[in-house]
């Protein structure tokens, strides 16, 4: 290959023209693991355009990663925080707006080359280029995913990727945010051409610039004129349980559709109106904050765990999810219970999750394969983990752990899925408490991502950073928690609850407060979310940590008519299978807005102890935990930003 002369030595790219004329431009941002479009790369684009657009005998532009596993994760998300008001976010648009123009503009055929991840700004740059290759791997992935940040594409592509799969598509990319695979690209057009794998790149898109013979191809725009009963049909789809207020991203793109439609140009052009103010909204600041929560939390449980055997001893909700997960992730799982019944229910309810997860019939039955019925407990005796899971009982608890002991090997971990018992009490079974963690989960277990790994003052670090890494293995969320009443989730989630029945015992109405609670953003009210967990789970659990008086003395009285909530079919509503039946009724917003600060602030006040004792590292911690663990509202960026924010 000849050298592409640019006049200065490159840290990002690789560039050379080679025999046939072609450019070859291969990215590499540096100090990343992966490529990402930072400032420095952006300035090294522009002096090879600089290049590119003097060379008189080129005969075409291909542009590939120059590192492997993958093209570009987008934009560098932690320069975002540089710009600081939305004139400066515009200024930056701009600039790059100019720069992926000039691509598109050449004056040959050019084209890039994508295996493995290209979303955001990765997809931007890549739709610049005349065409599209990509590869069949399972890794290939093409997507918009800046709605979870608050915002939308800024670099142009919101417009070419409607000029090429128009109106309903792009919608559906962009508002959900969600990625698609080789063959819905291939399929929508969003891709041109699909080859095996990376190493078929190179050549097919040789083959395809030789042919052109160095005419650029004229591309045709799918639509001209915004469909509009699709712009109809997305905001009855996506935003009828959105408000723009909370998250304005997935309105602002639909009506960038709607306006700007007519033309793809016109389209990208259009980002640099309404990105900026996305971007310096509060909503996108704190949806960034927990894009960097959610990076922090992963690093923490990276490692080898070693854990490739898991027993689990209890087949209740908890335990029998917490196995099918063990087992959905590649684990060898051992699951035993003194009732068999209760087996055979988690294993389907263990086959239909693999189904909705897994798809494959073949996975499926390997997922199953890897799950197994263990009457006599006989897979503690070579498991790397073990997780008790039975009634949150301490005697039984300790019983149960008194055995283990004796049975597993000396190297296994011990680990308790209790909610709020202190581990140095369950500890004082063992004749080795260093042994023992705490690897509570959350309710559905399938769904909520959270772990807390706790460790008590006789814990070994080494198995406490194992725990952190094994929640990690099977795609959970950890953090690390000191043994206290309650741990972090608990101790702020139930004095929540406990503060709303005590509000209902003086008088103030359930709809009410559950509705506030939901315009504020949570997942549901504190009253329905205390009918969801079941009433006398409630008054268990408060009586070890403590509740108001007047919320003790209602809930006794509905554990004694045996109203206890969905399960029963009543509490403090009644229930329609899974749907509490209630009025949603909305008030006026101040107090509305009143009645919800009202009701966090012993949530607030448990977080911040929980920093204080160092029950948690950090208030990052404190925040991640319950908006993993319980939903609070990403858009807030966690009870302790929230609150320092008013």
């Amino acid at each position: 290959m000849r050298s592409l002369k640019i006049g200065k030595s490159l840290l990002h790219w690789l560039a050379n023209i080679d025999e046939d004329g072609i450019a070859w431009l291969h990215l590499k941002t540096d100090g990343k693991s992966v490529n990402v479009l930072n400032h420095a790369v952006m300035v090294e684009l522009e002096s090879i355009l600089d290049r590119l657009e003097s060379k008189e005998d080129l005969n075409g532009v291909a542009m590939l990663s120059g590192k492997q596993g993958g093209f570009v994760y987008g934009a560098d998300i932690n320069e975002f925080e540089t710009l600081k008001t939305a004139g400066d976010v515009a200024n930056h648009m701009s600039y790059v707006h100019g720069l992926f123009n000039r691509i598109e503009a050449l004056p040959v055929p050019s084209c890039v080359g994508v295996d493995g991840i290209a979303v955001g700004g990765g997809l931007e740059i890549a739709l610049t280029f005349d065409r599209l290759f990509i590869t069949s791997s399972s890794k290939t992935k093409l997507g918009f995913p800046e709605v979870n940040l608050g915002i939308m594409p800024g670099y142009g592509g919101s417009g070419r990727a409607y000029g090429r799969i128009g109106t309903k598509a792009v919608l559906d990319m962009m508002v959900t945010g969600r990625p698609i695979g080789s063959m819905d690209a291939i399929k929508t057009g969003l891709a041109d051409e699909l080859v095996g794998d990376a190493d078929d790149l190179d050549e097919a898109m040789r083959k395809w610039i030789i042919g052109c013979k160095g005419e650029k191809p004229i591309l045709i725009q799918l639509e001209t004129v915004v469909d509009a009963t699709e712009i109809v049909a997305a905001r009855d789809k996506y935003l009828k349980r959105l408000r723009a207020d909370h998250t304005p991203a997935p309105a602002a793109i639909i009506d960038h559709v709607e306006n700007f439609g007519h033309d793809k140009s016109a389209m990208s052009a259009g980002e640099i109106e309404v990105f900026p103010n996305l971007m310096v909204s509060s909503a996108s600041k704190n949806l960034r904050r927990v894009f960097y929560l959610t990076d922090a939390v992963r690093r923490s449980a990276r490692g080898a765990s070693n854990i490739k055997r898991l027993h689990v001893v209890g087949a209740g909700v908890m335990g029998g999810d917490i196995a099918a997960i063990g087992a959905m992730a590649g684990l060898d799982v051992t699951l035993t219970d003194m009732n068999e019944a209760a087996i055979q229910d988690a294993i389907v309810r263990a086959k239909k999750l693999f189904e909705r997860r897994l798809k494959s019939d073949d996975k499926v039955a390997l997922a199953l394969t890897r799950l197994r019925i263990d009457l006599d407990g006989n897979g503690a005796t070579d498991a790397d983990l073990i997780i008790e899971a039975v009634a949150e009982k301490l005697e039984v608890k300790q019983a149960v752990f008194k055995n283990l002991e004796v049975v597993s090997k000396a190297t296994a971990i011990l680990a308790t899925n209790t909610s709020a018992i202190p581990l140095e009490d369950i500890a004082t079974a063992l004749n080795a408490p260093e042994r023992l963690i705490g690897l509570h989960f959350f309710n559905p277990v399938p769904v909520l991502p959270l772990v807390e790994v706790i460790w008590s003052k006789y814990s070994d670090p080494k198995i406490v950073s194992r725990g952190m890494q094994f929640a990690g293995q099977i795609g959970k969320m950890p953090v690390r928690c000191k043994s206290a009443p309650g741990f972090l989730v608990n101790r702020a989630l139930l004095p929540y609850i406990f503060k709303a029945i005590e509000a209902v015992a003086g008088g103030e109405k359930a709809d009410h407060i559950d509705e506030a609670l939901v315009d504020f953003g949570m997942p549901m009210g504190p009253i329905e979310l205390a009918d969801q967990i079941g009433l006398d789970v409630c008054l268990d659990v408060g009586i070890v940590l403590g509740m108001p008086p007047a919320a003790k003395a209602l809930l006794d009285q509905k554990c004694k008519t045996g109203t206890i909530g969905r399960k029963s079919g009543s509490g403090f509503y009644e229930w329609d299978g899974n749907r509490a039946i209630r009025a949603h009724q909305s008030q006026d917003p101040k107090v509305m807005t009143a009645i919800a600060k009202n009701m966090l602030a012993p949530m607030i006040e448990e977080c911040r102890q929980a920093v204080d004792e160092q029950v948690v590292d950090s208030a990052d911690s404190a925040d991640a935990g319950m908006i993993f663990g319980i939903g609070f509202p990403g858009f807030r960026g966690g009870p302790l930003n929230w609150f320092k924010e008013q």
